[in-house]
This record gives structure tokens, C-alpha cells and sequence, in this order.
């Protein structure tokens, strides 16, 4: 069976694609609830990571160790979405270099480096791609990897929103065009909120993280919705969703009740079945940003068909 490690695992958005195509997929994050998510979800074996963000150089804003792995990684397939916080639209306090996240995407490139996986495939948001960092990482994988990139959109994959992300996938013995050429193949026309709403009317609040908090400040940020303002929506009924982040930080509102969306209802947005649950234990605002943070199984889920049909 072919081995994949996820690095940045988070609630597995990545991993579990993999995992339904049949890989062994392995899942590495620093976020406590990604082991039971893993478990409960059946994705597969998961380890935690260590960060030390004291051990930063102040002149190139690089992290010099952030990473540390207990065990060598040694799998034929390495994936993974370091955090986009640094260079994310909805981030607009500490940016780039003064984000202490700004060096996990070196870490990764490190590990990819020190591991020499077949194949590497990682996520993140577009606005890296101009940014020196990354493409001093990509330069140097280079001398290793056949290298490309592309920008996608999940709802064009099966997922029932607008949210677009930069895939840089790299070969060692061959070039990733035609994985490129593959996955453009696979684009089918998106769903819609209805679309992916109706796959669970039958589910009522409270079970199957169906639950929304009662926020009693919606109305105060009326004005947020009226203006168009960037994070701040209500859903329409026949569009995909826009992209967005934590539904706590930014309300996104359902298209006709006077609430915020569910937890389950992101999750479908986001292509996620309904099988696919959440600890008990764990409380809404961390419900929400783990899935602000995901990847979407269905874009995943193509991925990983893709690859397995290419090996």
C-alpha cells in the first residue's frame, strides 16, 4: 500500500481524500483534537508535533527549527497545508514575516528535502506564489522535483464553494504535468448552496454537529452584509459559498434563517459527508476554525484518484 504523510494535518481534510482512495495515510499537526478527529473518522494514524517559535532570525524572518517530527518521515507520498495565515486576505494584523507562522512552509519544504518522498503535493492560498520566500523554497526543491502550480477552486472539484487555493505538487522522476492536465480534466460544474443543503435536510439541531451558537449580536453588523464588506456574508440559495474564515469571527449567515450557519452546514459546504463528525467534547469556535482551515475532501478525494491511477 502506498504511504502518504500529511503534514498540518488539522481535521484531515487532505488525509481523508487520501484515505478513501485506499492510501496508508499518516496525519502530523500540533492541534490537540486532530488525533480523535483522525480515530473517530477512520483516516488513519496520526502523531503529534512539537513547534518552537523561540528560535526565529529576526533579520530574515525564516524560523530556524519549527518543525520536529519524533520519527523520520519516510513515505512515498508527502502532503500537506502549512498554515496561510501570513499571507491570507482575512488576516490583516501581523502579515508575512511578522506572522510566527511565516516559517512552516520552509519546515515543509525541509522535510520534503531531507525525506526525498516520490511525490509532494502541498496547499496554501495564492498570494504566496509572488512571494520571495516561497519561491526561494521552490527553487531550491528544484535541484530534486519537477515542480509546478495551479491555482483551483473547490467549487469547480464538488465542493459547494468558491474558495480558491494554490496546489504546488513536485515528481522527483517525472514531470507533474500530467497530474496538471488530469485534475483540470476532473472541473464539473459547481454546486450550490441548495445543492449541498438538501443533502441534509433530514438532520435535526444537536445531532451530527447540526448546532449553531445563539448569537444575539447578528443585527449589530447588518451594516457589514448591506456594504458587501470582505469576510461578511449571507448566503445565497443558488451560488456556490463564498470563501470564508471562522463563522465565531466573521458571521456568515444563513439564506433565510435569522442565524449563522451550522457547524454541519460548513462542513457540507466544504464537501465533508455526513458521516464525518467532530468530537463531543469540542466547543463551537473550534469546531469552526478547524474547518476555515481544511481542505476539501472532494478536491482531495480527485487528487488522490489521480495519483493512485498515475502510479
Amino acid at each position: 500500500m502506498v504511504s502518504v504523510s500529511d503534514l498540518f494535518c488539522g481535521m484531515g481534510g487532505l488525509s481523508y481524500g487520501f484515505s478513501v482512495q485506499g492510501f496508508d495515510v499518516k496525519g502530523y499537526d500540533i492541534n490537540k483534537y486532530s488525533n480523535d478527529i483522525f480515530q473517530i473518522n477512520n483516516i488513519g494514524k496520526f502523531e503529534q508535533l512539537n513547534l518552537d517559535y523561540t528560535r526565529v532570525n529576526s533579520i530574515t524572518g525564516l524560523t530556524d527549527q519549527l518543525l520536529s517530527v519524533n520519527n523520520n518521515i519516510d513515505s512515498d507520498i508527502i502532503i500537506g497545508g502549512p498554515s496561510c495565515k501570513p499571507w491570507s486576505t482575512v488576516n490583516i494584523t501581523k502579515r508575512k514575516k511578522t506572522h510566527p507562522d511565516y516559517g512552516l512552509v520552509e519546515s515543509f519544504f525541509r522535510i520534503i528535502n531531507n525525506n526525498e518522498p516520490d511525490i509532494f503535493l502541498m496547499e496554501n492560498v495564492p498570494p504566496i506564489k509572488n512571494d520571495g520566500y516561497y519561491l526561494r523554497c521552490i527553487n531550491n526543491i528544484r535541484k530534486k522535483y519537477h515542480v509546478s502550480n495551479l491555482e483551483v477552486s473547490y467549487d469547480q472539484f464538488g465542493a459547494a464553494t468558491k474558495r480558491i487555493r494554490l496546489i504546488t505538487v513536485g515528481f522527483k522522476n517525472r514531470s507533474p504535468l500530467e497530474f496538471i492536465f488530469k485534475l483540470i480534466e476532473e472541473k464539473h460544474p459547481p454546486l450550490t448552496v441548495r445543492d449541498a443543503f438538501n443533502t441534509i435536510k433530514d438532520i435535526k439541531r444537536g445531532s451530527l454537529d447540526h448546532e449553531w451558537p445563539n448569537l444575539k449580536t447578528i443585527n449589530k453588523y447588518k451594516k457589514y452584509y448591506d456594504e458587501g464588506k470582505y469576510g461578511w456574508y449571507k448566503l445565497e440559495w443558488d451560488k456556490p459559498a463564498p470563501s470564508f474564515g471562522n463563522v465565531m469571527k466573521t458571521y456568515i449567515l444563513h439564506p433565510e434563517e435569522e442565524r449563522v450557519v451550522s457547524v454541519r452546514e460548513v462542513m457540507t459546504i466544504m464537501g465533508f459527508p455526513k458521516k464525518f463528525i467532530f468530537p463531543k467534547y469540542m466547543g463551537h469556535t473550534k469546531k469552526y476554525q478547524m474547518i476555515a482551515d481544511v481542505v476539501s475532501p472532494k478536491f482531495s478525494e480527485i487528487c488522490a484518484k489521480i495519483l493512485k491511477e498515475m502510479i
